[in-house]
């Protein structure tokens, strides 16, 4: 599916596409700031992007617009080998596993990028083996970067480093990059990936170039679902519009193949036993939706936030405006009276409060009664 050496070029990373001509004219004028944040959102491209940049930077026979694509600092970063680029990362730190730094599971780390270049944190987790656990960057990450940057280039260029995600830094960690930062070795390029500058000391945040990453609009998103994961236009819609402009959401979307008949199945059963207020038959339902995992249920939960607002513009454009498939809207053509401007605001809140306690590993058992109790309530507001 994927040709990693693609998604490295600049001409292949999603949208930005005049931060791109900034990033490239940095090069060509020789004016690299040697400490850059790029600041995105998750679901943005920034760790893509940041790929890109490097490799045009070490690139042996640069084009005007890009990097060659062939020579040996380009074939290197195909395979993120190259001996002067670094990369740090939050990992499950583990005495008994003996994972200290980011070096003890680089292999899985380069497997996932090269597997899908706009990956999450949770898919992150997903590769380590535990999904529920909080990663961090600690001290010994830091001493080894320090270790790393000091020695000479190998190539006789810039050393780099790529840290994804710093905000995952603790105090003393936070410290030992900072006099990195303060004191940099020459010829090093530090580039921090970042979705939460607030969690990332002032100190540091100081001392670099902020660089703001723009989501991908919804037709880039779009054309890349149809032209990569084979969706057709309908589905590659319904997973743009669920995404909100989030590509690592997207694709998250597209992988789970039988999403979208589990989704519609769930969702017309739960409103009918909601709707009939039937007890027994939602507890039967809750049971069942408890043991699809938490992946599952929030794309759920998602789709269930998209078929109540498709419901209420329906009401006002004919359903026009709405993309749904056949299934979608042959439903919502008999339930869509039952969502209106009495009960809309509330049950879009309910889903959303569901969606943010579910990512917090909440009991799936209590969060879908407690909901299904609300939308109980919600649906004799016709």
């Amino acid at each position: 599916m994927y040709s990693l050496s693609l998604y490295m070029l600049f001409n292949e990373v999603i949208g930005n596409k005049e931060l791109k001509s900034q990033l490239i004219h940095t090069i060509q004028s020789k004016r690299i700031s040697h400490a850059q944040l790029f600041l995105e959102n998750e679901g943005s491209g920034g760790f893509a992007l940041a790929l890109a940049y490097v490799r045009y930077l070490l690139c042996e026979n640069k084009n005007e617009d890009d990097a060659c694509g062939t020579c040996r600092n380009c074939t290197r970063m195909d395979k993120l080998e190259h001996p002067d680029v670094h990369f740090s990362f939050p990992i499950h730190a583990s005495k008994t596993d003996k994972i200290n730094t980011s070096d003890d599971v680089l292999p899985i780390f380069r497997n996932l990028v090269k597997t899908n270049p706009y990956f999450g944190l949770e898919d992150w987790y997903q590769e380590l083996g535990n999904s529920n656990k909080q990663g961090n960057i600690p001290v010994e990450e830091a001493h080894l970067i320090s270790k790393k940057l000091s020695l000479k280039s190998f190539e006789g260029g810039y050393k780099v480093l790529i840290m994804w995600l710093p905000e995952f830094m603790k105090g003393p960690a936070s410290n030992n990059l900072l006099k990195l930062l303060e004191e940099p070795p020459n010829n090093t390029l530090f580039i921090l990936v970042s979705q939460k500058a607030d969690n990332i000391i002032s100190t540091i945040l100081s001392r670099t170039q902020i660089i703001r990453i723009l989501p991908p609009k919804n037709d880039e998103i779009k054309s890349y679902l149809v032209s990569e994961y084979g969706l057709n236009e309908i589905e590659a819609e319904n997973n743009t519009h669920l995404s909100e402009r989030n590509i690592t959401e997207a694709i998250r979307l597209s992988q789970q193949l039988e999403s979208s008949s589990f989704n519609i199945e769930n969702f017309v059963h739960w409103m009918r036993i909601c709707y009939k207020r039937s007890v027994p038959d939602t507890i039967d339902w809750v049971e069942q939706m408890a043991k699809s995992g938490r992946e599952t249920q929030k794309s759920f939960l998602k789709f269930c936030l998209q078929m109540f607002r498709n419901s209420i513009v329906g009401h006002y454009t004919q359903g026009e405006t709405v993309v749904m498939t056949a299934d979608q809207r042959s439903f919502l053509e008999k339930f869509s009276p039952y969502i209106n401007h009495n009960n809309i605001v509330l049950l879009s809140k309910a889903i959303d409060d569901a969606h943010y306690h579910i990512e917090r590993n909440a009991n799936p058992k209590i969060l879908f009664m407690d909901l299904s109790l609300k939308i109980f309530l919600q649906l004799k507001k016709a």
